[in-house]
């Protein structure tokens, strides 16, 4: 009987939001340093010009609220912003933007995911397959503190390998994967197994999710 994993709910969502947030982030700060900044350098550079051309504050305030009123800015004194403060607007963006995409990228090349195990071998989505007697090796280093293990397999004389993640793949699915190929193959047997809870927790338990 097939026993087939699909990435987590709990895994998914993670990079979509983190990476939509930072895009939205450094949209933010891309107005600010192309729009919202200079405007307000160019008003304070005005307002500090009008006061200094005309020694009386009374008449230099009318001067600035005429001023301000003809281009259409607010006839408040305005917020000093530099070039310094504009720099930092766009570098912000320039940060914000890849790291944005990447956690995007993490989230559609994770949709729809899955690892399966049958009664012939392994198989996963993007056409990565092998029967049991071709897995040559099982690394199950983390598969005690973090759920994950990498399958070694050749396939047409070339090595490759699918990994296993708990966190990333439905939890309960993933261990019976991890045993399937322990019954068939031996590999792993002697490795000390992962903890397990009495409830299923279906993969939530956080960990950092950096783009791959």
């Amino acid at each position: 009987m097939a026993v087939r994993a699909n990435i987590s709910k709990g895994y998914i969502w993670r990079p979509g939001l983190i990476g939509l947030a930072a895009l939205i982030f450094s949209g933010w700060f891309l107005y600010d340093g192309m729009v919202k900044y200079p405007l307000q350098k160019e008003q304070f550079e005005a307002h500090q010009k009008v006061y200094q051309e005309h020694p009386d504050p009374t008449e230099a305030g009318r001067i600035w609220e005429e001023l301000a009123r003809e281009k259409g800015w607010p006839t408040t004194n305005p917020t000093q912003k530099t070039d310094k403060d504009i720099f930092t607007q766009k570098l912000l963006a320039g940060i914000c933007a890849p790291i944005g995409l990447g956690f995007l990228f993490v989230f559609l090349t994770s949709l729809g995911k899955w690892v399966e195990a049958d009664e012939q071998g392994l198989k996963a989505k993007g056409g990565k397959e092998t029967d049991y007697e071709s897995i040559t090796s099982v690394d199950k280093s983390r598969w005690q503190s973090k759920g994950i293990a990498v399958v070694y397999y050749q396939s047409n004389g070339k090595s490759d390998q699918i990994t296993l993640d708990d966190w990333k793949f439905e939890r309960e699915p993933t261990k019976r994967i991890m045993q399937a190929i322990e019954e068939r193959t031996g590999f792993g047997m002697d490795d000390a197994p992962a903890d397990t809870d009495d409830e299923e927790d279906d993969g939530e338990t956080p960990r950092d999710v950096t783009p791959e």
